[in-house]
């Protein structure tokens, strides 16, 4: 019989909504990628045209899936939240003034904080890497 470890499930939910999370954001750079084009234009200060916009979509969406599925623990889930530290990091006026008092003249940009959570999920996710045990690899029998 095997021991009641619920934590198992935890990582599991983490791996779903953290996979979701760059699914989503994925696909929304392939369907509109001229506002992708914005966003990366405002917070990283560089130009992505369209073809580039999708492949960046896919790349994000493989990734998302990848984590969802548990493969390449250290390398999915390690993309993952340096991705999601980059673009934390990227939005710091708006996380340090998110009612737009200081820097964003006026304009209310509060949803970036929802972003410091995230990011905790995906520290989690990394530290509990060894042990995520409902992956598609242990399900098959693949233990690492």
């Amino acid at each position: 019989m095997s021991a009641y470890r619920p934590w198992r499930y935890g990582n599991l939910l983490l791996r779903i909504s953290l996979g979701l999370f760059l699914f989503l954001w994925g696909l929304d750079k392939i369907i509109a990628p001229g506002d992708t084009g914005h966003i990366f234009e405002h917070f990283y200060k560089m130009q992505i045209d369209a073809h580039a916009t999708t492949v960046v979509g896919v790349g994000e969406m493989a990734l998302g899936v990848a984590i969802i599925a548990g493969v390449f623990r250290t390398f999915s889930y390690g993309l993952g939240l340096m991705l999601h530290l980059i673009s934390t990091l990227s939005s710091w006026q708006q996380l340090l003034d998110p009612w737009g008092k200081i820097w964003n003249a006026g304009k209310n940009s509060h949803l970036f904080l929802a972003s410091i959570p995230v990011l905790a999920a995906f520290i989690v996710l990394f530290m509990n890497r060894s042990d995520d045990e409902l992956t598609v690899g242990r399900i098959f029998g693949r233990k690492r």
